[in-house]
């Protein structure tokens, strides 16, 4: 079967023609129930998310309807809205948020309830939610119930992007058209504590770390930034290589690695610890030149997200396909696709198994990659990894090349590592 992906995927038509591409399995489709007024603006789905536990997936359908819908993640089983008893005591919301929807994310506050005091009990910190809207607000939901828990009000446009710290701690990282980048510590009332301006540019992606050491940012002209540290007022990196409007990054489960996706047709993944680019994805073969990959070429990254072996990620492009990626194949080609036209975004499962992608009609797909099984090399440094750094590792005196293994440099383009 030939996919046709018309000049500029000739390379992924050869590969479905030879046998080489598999295609990614579609597991649920969730129809928008916003799809008769669709024809105005206003009716896309701009996000979805997943809870850490992997016990709800929400999903923005457009018009300020959020559904969240239990999940079970091992039977890939959910809640159906009309039943009213619910799965494992947690039941269907669907939550009118008064604006339209452009960013989601979940936290989880263990031992957060002694800090709870100012929502007069109102606030279940196992689980929450937050929206951001098209005014600039956020607003955060309690999951168990569905009910508003607090508004958060001090960005002035659009909130493009939100996520929770995953250390338990309920700190909010927000980015926005107004230019500003925040952190918010939600159990002290949702206090704005931090507030990070770049001149002249929009913010379109955010994310903390999954050790909540690290904090990535990227917008518009080109930027993406890199904090080493949990706070905005710390040294930031500036890391450049996009050559137009950066839409997604996303880490790596063991926070070694980020991945910045771009409009420019790439994604860049970098080294978190020498801040060095390790490989570059293209959506276009050939790659555009630079006058094409500046400005509008039908396939802008709409977003990207790594997968929980820290070897695979996924990436949702305008060219109507979501790719799935596996670093350690050579040459650098999707190893599965699904068919995603006018898909907007897209967030795979905490445990790796299910890509969500959302669309323009409001609607919701969900993929199901065929996984590479990762070697027991590559394991072993994603253990260590997830309880030391590699600054760390290279204290202990460790050989050089297990040195240059542990910072990925088995995974450079232009590096020749083995390691018999």
């Amino acid at each position: 079967m030939i996919v046709d992906l018309h000049m500029t995927g000739h390379r992924l038509a050869l590969l479905a023609e030879g046998g080489e591409l598999v295609h990614a399995n579609v597991l649920e489709h969730f129809v928008s129930v916003t799809r008769p007024y669709n024809d105005k603006s206003g009716g896309e789905t701009r996000a979805c998310a997943w809870a850490p536990d992997n016990s709800y997936f929400a999903w923005s359908c457009g018009h300020r309807i959020l559904h969240l819908i239990p999940w079970e993640g091992r039977g890939q089983q959910r809640h159906d809205a009309g039943d009213k008893q619910g799965l494992n005591k947690r039941k269907y919301h669907i939550i009118d948020c008064s604006d339209v929807i452009w960013s989601l994310a979940f936290g989880s506050g263990r031992d957060q309830k002694d800090r709870m005091s100012g929502f007069g009990g109102r606030f279940d910190p196992s689980l929450v939610i937050a929206t951001g809207l098209a005014s600039g607000k956020i607003r955060l939901w309690n999951c168990a119930e569905g009910t508003l828990i607090v508004e958060l009000l001090d960005h002035r446009d659009t909130v493009r992007c939100l996520d929770f710290s995953l250390d338990g701690n309920l700190q909010l990282l927000s980015g926005s058209r107004d230019g500003t980048l925040k952190l918010w510590d939600v159990p002290e009332d949702g206090n704005m504590y931090s507030t990070f301006k770049p001149h002249g540019m929009s913010f379109t992606g955010c994310c903390f770390a999954p050790n909540a050491r690290f904090i990535a940012a990227v917008g518009t002209c080109r930027m993406a930034y890199l904090w080493k540290s949990p706070r905005l007022n710390s040294q930031y990196i500036k890391l450049d290589g996009h050559h137009n409007e950066v839409s997604s990054c996303s880490f790596s489960l063991d926070s070694a690695l980020l991945a910045t996706g771009s409009y420019d047709t790439k994604i860049i993944v970098w080294s978190v610890h020498s801040v060095t680019k390790l490989r570059i994805l293209g959506h276009m073969h050939p790659s555009p030149s630079l006058i094409y990959a500046g400005g509008a070429n039908d396939h802008y990254v709409r977003s990207v997200a790594f997968c929980a072996n820290s070897l695979s990620l996924t990436s949702v492009c305008d060219d109507g396909y979501a790719r799935f990626w596996n670093l350690n194949r050579q040459p650098d080609d999707p190893y599965v696709v699904g068919v995603a036209e006018d898909a907007l975004c897209g967030r795979v499962s905490p445990d790796g198994n299910v890509l969500a992608v959302g669309f323009r009609d409001g609607d919701v797909m969900m993929f199901s990659p065929c996984q590479d099984v990762p070697s027991l090399m590559h394991l072993s440094r994603q253990a260590i990894l997830k309880h030391m750094s590699v600054y760390d590792l290279q204290k202990l005196g460790l050989p050089r090349i297990l040195q240059q293994y542990l910072d990925f440099c088995d995974l450079r383009e232009d590096h020749s590592f083995i390691i018999t």
